[in-house]
């Protein structure tokens, strides 16, 4: 099973930390530029992402899954998403996308 990770940026949080400490555990992160909580969730859906890492906006991220009929995507914060990571080391291949606001 591959899993797949939006990881997007709408405050000043230190996104770079997060993504050094997931590709530190065998995460491939992809990094796709600023954008709204709309663009995030569009590219989670095209990247067929398992999950969505976020420093805020968790309830919008989720909302709009929704509205998708994409809510099997997982959204979590910046702490949530580092142990969904370490759960899922025995998952080989995953990959992170990650999105600046």
């Amino acid at each position: 099973m591959t899993a797949r990770v939006v990881l997007a940026e709408f405050g000043q949080a230190d996104m770079h930390a997060v993504a050094r400490l997931l590709r530190d555990s065998g995460i491939e992160v992809v990094f796709a530029g600023h954008g709204s909580p709309d663009q995030v969730v569009t590219i989670a859906i095209q990247e067929d992402a398992d999950a969505i890492a976020v420093d805020e906006h968790v309830g919008m991220v989720t909302a709009r899954l929704k509205e998708q009929n994409a809510a099997d995507i997982e959204v979590y914060d910046y702490i949530d998403v580092l142990t969904w990571a370490a759960k899922a080391k025995v998952v080989t291949d995953l990959t992170v996308i990650v999105t600046l606001w």
